[in-house]
């Protein structure tokens, strides 16, 4: 008499060895601390097919702030420069974040 794995086991189907990894998750960073962000007003009246920027605000507070008194949407803009490495086989496109000036 033959008897299976599940059978030995009980009724349920083995499960896989490895599950997938996670990657570990990173506490107490923000898109302010990591990526040079802009915040604009949008222009009222703008249809919302493209972004229509209106004035800058210093802070997302304050971005926050004063969309919410003009009763408009708010606009988070990060500027990237294009790049290329070329010190491999094939070039590889690549984008960096361009520094905020102050």
């Amino acid at each position: 008499m033959e008897t299976s794995a599940a059978e030995i086991h009980g009724s349920k189907a083995p499960q896989a060895a490895n599950p997938t990894p996670r990657a570990p998750k990173v506490k107490g960073l923000t898109r302010e601390t990591t990526l040079p962000t802009k915040y604009f007003l949008a222009k009222p009246g703008a249809g919302g097919v493209a972004p229509a920027l209106d004035r800058e605000c210093p802070t997302e507070a304050e971005a926050i702030a004063e969309a919410f008194k003009a009763g408009v949407s708010y606009y988070a803009v990060i500027e990237y420069r294009a790049l290329v490495d070329c010190s491999g086989r094939q070039p590889v496109l690549r984008k960096e974040a361009v520094k905020r000036s102050s």
